[in-house]
């Protein structure tokens, strides 16, 4: 992209800003302002997924908790083997519950990493804004800088991800597709989607 693509034009008016909505750099916030929609629509698609999840651990914590209610009348019987056929039960159950606790955990850390996810939005959206504000003559090398900024500002993962597909021009649906193709294809560590 050279400077000149990147300037904004100047009219007689003096009014840039219209200008530069219809100029390469203004093509390319946009694109920018797509990813932060993408994102949004990610962590939105994976809150709700994790929302079920919760709900259904939940739900099946409250069923296990009146069958061990079961289990322990049958342990008090003063049947013996009643009482040995409810310790097994319990052992069961006891994994159950177990289980069951570390998935609402998982969707517990799910809500924190969602969180930080959408600050990374909302400081990431900003920032082409006050870039922009600030600029009078933007040359290539600010928005180079500027694209370097954001990008170092991910922390995670899928995040650096969908910035490189967008700066490989993917449009917001592909970029989005692309994301969810990567679930899954990656090493633990390298791309996280709950």
């Amino acid at each position: 992209m050279s400077n000149s693509e990147l300037a904004a034009p100047k009219t007689e008016s003096g009014d840039e800003y219209a200008m530069v909505l219809n100029s390469k750099l203004g093509r390319e916030l946009r694109r920018y302002l797509e990813l932060g929609a993408v994102q949004v629509d990610a962590a939105m698609k994976e809150a709700n997924q994790a929302v079920d999840s919760l709900s259904n651990a939940v739900t099946a914590v409250q069923a296990d908790a009146r069958e061990l209610v079961a289990q322990i009348w049958a342990l008090e019987s003063g049947d013996p083997e009643r009482a040995r056929q409810a310790l097994a039960q319990l052992r069961i159950w006891a994994g159950r519950l177990t289980e069951r606790g570390r998935t609402a955990i998982r969707t517990l850390q799910f809500y924190d990493k969602l969180v930080q996810r959408l600050c990374h939005v909302r400081d990431g959206l900003a920032l082409p804004v006050d870039w922009v504000s600030k600029q009078t003559q933007p040359s290539g090398e600010d928005y180079e800088r500027l694209l370097e900024e954001v990008r170092n500002r991910y922390s995670m993962a899928e995040e650096r991800a969908l910035f490189d597909f967008m700066m490989c021009g993917l449009s917001a649906e592909q970029m989005f597709k692309a994301l969810m193709g990567l679930k899954g294809t990656t090493a633990a560590g390298e791309l996280e989607l709950f």
